[in-house]
């Protein structure tokens, strides 16, 4: 734990740092300051995201890219020497003692939770391996042809390289997911702020959704998954966009950055793509405003903050978008055949459907839906019909609001309506559970809020039960939680964090290096490297060294072989 701490103080300086650094260069390039400390700290990890893929393009994720790191945070520092104290102390100084205690208890619970609990099991499959591949390589050609779950180049994997500490101590820490958690449980709390407010807001119901998924994923935030990333992230979106609009924030600026942030957002999790609708928004007013330097700045920023991904991608495995063979752009000798591309998008689907076969991939709606349902554990089931009831419910709402023509909730239509159409790309393509919480907790908590706000609150009843709720939620949650921490109090990780897992493995030799293989279900962990989930006999290395890459062989060199 003690180290998870340390870990914590670094991301934590290092990601304000950064984040500060863009917050003047919105002010000065865009006439725009980031007020919130949460979303200064949100705007670092997204810029540390991006600055780790970029430096994975030519070395390893180590102590050169740390060094590299603290010197662009000692410029923000030094460009900042002069407002910086003056805008400490102004958020300090409304920082009242019991809310600085709370904090401080906060850390330390969710230190806890990221110092040991369940680790995913994809994270034995293969996170640790990606991991590992970058703390070490950055990018190797054609690594997918190694194992093809080492092409899904989730961008949470380089921040978590990033901040392991891999070569300082010789043990890789993944401490990242928790800080962020703790991070957006600083901006869930403040959901609070209900007891003093005259009027129940839209985003508190969704921070309400937001500490119920961080509730859920205390116990396995330990592990690096994407998963968690990419719905913490958009669940920020989410929350920043509601307040802008409760607000009635005019400029389109912030608008604008959070979309940014989206882009970032999809290079965690390609299935997040369908949240770029938002964009919409700013893209309208902006055009209309003729605003055309804005839109090169905000075109040039997405572009950055996707190029490290793509090319990523076609490094690791050939394709721009993996594992999509709809975009062929590339010939390179270290292609990942695209049956095998195909093969591994249907896997996909067809798992999160419920389903292991992949030539069940045509099974009708009809026949998927009923099984695949059944198959959820009870809360989960409440939360599909609920986010199920919220696309009738939600759109009715829309539709009332717009006859009414009631032009200051037209954010929040065009928000409730890409919830929708997100909700229902992720029931429809790929459902597994974990990849759509932003629309099975988030959604149905939205839609509700839409309904209860619109309703009289004579005496503030309504706001007063809401809070009566509050507490109810508090208690039976904070009882969980008590219990989740005695459950894991025995492991022995008060220093250190609970380390990577494998299961029992073999190895084999390619072309004289050493390739493990798991023999547990796929678990291999971090320390047996490099692995394949079986041997390959249908590879090679480009180079003869691992930095060189691995391709197919060709067919006669297979054959001959055999």
């Amino acid at each position: 734990m003690v180290s998870v701490l340390i870990s914590f103080i670094y991301l934590g300086m290092t990601s304000f740092l950064l984040g500060y650094g863009i917050k003047m260069a919105a002010q000065r390039f865009l006439g725009y300051s980031i007020r919130e400390i949460t979303g200064i700290f949100m705007a670092g990890l997204a810029a540390a995201t991006v600055y780790a893929g970029f430096y994975s393009l030519f070395s390893g994720v180590g102590g050169g890219a740390n060094g590299g790191l603290l010197l662009l945070c000692a410029i923000s520092l030094f460009a900042g020497r002069r407002e910086l104290p003056g805008f400490l102390r102004k958020k300090t100084e409304k920082l009242k003692p019991a809310a600085f205690l709370g904090l401080l208890l906060l850390i330390l619970i969710m230190a806890y939770g990221s110092s040991r609990g369940y680790l995913h099991f994809d994270t034995g499959l293969y996170h640790a391996q990606s991991i590992r591949w970058i703390e070490e390589y950055g990018v190797v050609p054609g690594l997918g042809n190694l194992h093809s779950r080492l092409a899904y180049n989730s961008s949470a994997f380089l921040l978590t390289a990033l901040y392991s500490g891999s070569f300082l101590t010789g043990r890789s820490l993944h401490t990242a997911a928790g800080f962020l958690a703790l991070i957006l449980a600083v901006k869930g709390f403040s959901v609070i702020g209900v007891w003093k407010r005259k009027k129940i807001l839209l985003s508190d119901f969704v921070k309400v959704a937001l500490l119920w998924y961080l509730s859920m994923i205390y116990t396995e935030m330990v592990s690096p998954a994407s998963d968690y990333f990419a719905m913490l992230f958009l669940f920020y979106v989410v929350i920043t966009w509601l307040e802008l609009e409760e607000t009635g924030e005019k400029k389109i600026t912030p608008y604008s950055l959070l979309c940014v942030l989206l882009a970032v957002i999809v290079s965690i999790k390609l299935s997040a793509a369908v949240m770029l609708l938002l964009v919409i928004k700013p893209a309208m007013v902006l055009l209309r405003e003729r605003r055309y330097r804005e839109i090169a700045i905000y075109l040039v920023l997405g572009i950055v903050a996707v190029f490290p991904y793509l090319a990523r991608n076609v490094i690791l495995s050939g394709w721009l978008v993996y594992p999509f063979a709809g975009l062929d752009l590339f010939s390179v000798d270290w292609k990942i055949p695209i049956g095998e591309v195909q093969y591994d998008a249907e896997e996909i689907k067809v798992y999160a459907k419920g389903m292991t076969d992949v030539l069940l991939k045509d099974t009708p709606i009809r026949v998927w839906l009923p099984e695949w349902f059944g198959g959820l554990k009870g809360l989960e089931k409440l939360w599909v019909m609920a986010s199920a009831a919220s696309t009738v419910l939600g759109s009715l709402w829309c539709l009332v609001k717009g006859i009414k023509k009631e032009k200051e909730v037209y954010g929040i239509i065009f928000l409730e309506l890409v919830m929708i159409i997100g909700y229902l790309f992720w029931q429809l393509g790929t459902p597994l559970v974990r990849y759509g919480y932003i629309y099975i907790l988030a959604f149905p908590f939205l839609t509700a809020g839409l309904w209860i706000v619109s309703l009289p609150d004579k005496g503030g009843f309504i706001r007063r039960l809401m809070a009566a709720a509050l507490v109810v939620l508090a208690l039976y949650k904070g009882k969980n939680l008590v219990q989740d921490m005695i459950r894991f109090a025995h492991l022995d990780c008060w220093l250190w964090q609970q380390d990577y897992q494998a299961g029992a493995i073999d190895s084999y030799e390619l072309e004289g290096i050493t390739i493990y293989i798991p023999l547990d279900s796929g678990q291999i962990g971090y320390d047996a490297f490099p692995s394949s989930p079986y041997i390959r006999e249908d590879i090679e290395l480009r180079e003869g060294t691992l930095e060189g890459g691995f391709r197919k062989k060709q067919e006669g060199a297979v054959e001959s072989e055999s």
